[in-house]
């Protein structure tokens, strides 16, 4: 599953608001998918991040 987002939820002072990824995990699961891998392209409104969020991503996968 991959997951974009316009701040950074992974880590720092805002994963406690991340409900996105447990949230999909628990619906996918419902429906019986389990073995999911979380891609995350994070940052992508932070002018900071942004120009590193999709190399990140992909780096992250191995590719």
């Amino acid at each position: 599953m991959v997951i974009a987002s316009g701040g950074v939820y992974s880590d720092g002072p805002m994963k406690s608001r991340d409900f996105t990824e447990s949230y999909l995990r628990t619906v996918l699961g419902f429906m019986g998918m389990t073995d999911i891998t979380v891609i995350r392209v994070e940052g992508v409104a932070m002018p900071e991040v942004r120009e590193n969020a999709l190399s990140k991503a992909i780096q992250s996968i191995g590719v």
